[in-house]
């Protein structure tokens, strides 16, 4: 089922055990892959970085652990799923954590072709 990224805003986001987290606020969209990387539950617009990184660490929730999109959100893992510490910057210079614990840098694409 397709649904707008605008219907989205102002769901009620919960974990896998009923809990609840908050309402998404802001959507943040990987623009490269067109693809949502986070939902926050606070604003991130007229902050400044410092309470922006804040907000990323401990207001937000990756969108890989969305469990379903439904009435509301349910985010999987039975808890509230914060990014690792470095892994806020790591996404936003295009690094991805690989299982053996060591950053690798993500290949970007563009019709195919790689910089």
């Amino acid at each position: 089922m397709a649904m707008y990224i605008s219907e989205l805003y102002g769901m009620d986001i919960y974990n896998d055990d009923a809990r609840y987290i908050g309402k998404v606020n802001d959507i943040i969209l990987n623009l490269e892959t067109g693809k949502i990387v986070r939902l926050t539950t606070e604003p991130l617009r007229s902050i400044s970085k410092e309470k922006a990184k804040e907000v990323l660490r401990e207001k937000s929730v990756l969108y890989r652990n969305v469990v379903a999109v439904g009435d509301i959100i349910i985010v999987g893992k039975g808890k509230n799923v914060m990014p690792e510490e470095g892994e806020i910057e790591a996404e936003r210079r295009g690094y991805r954590k690989p299982a053996m614990g060591t950053m690798r840098r993500t290949s970007r694409s563009l019709l195919g072709r790689t910089r």
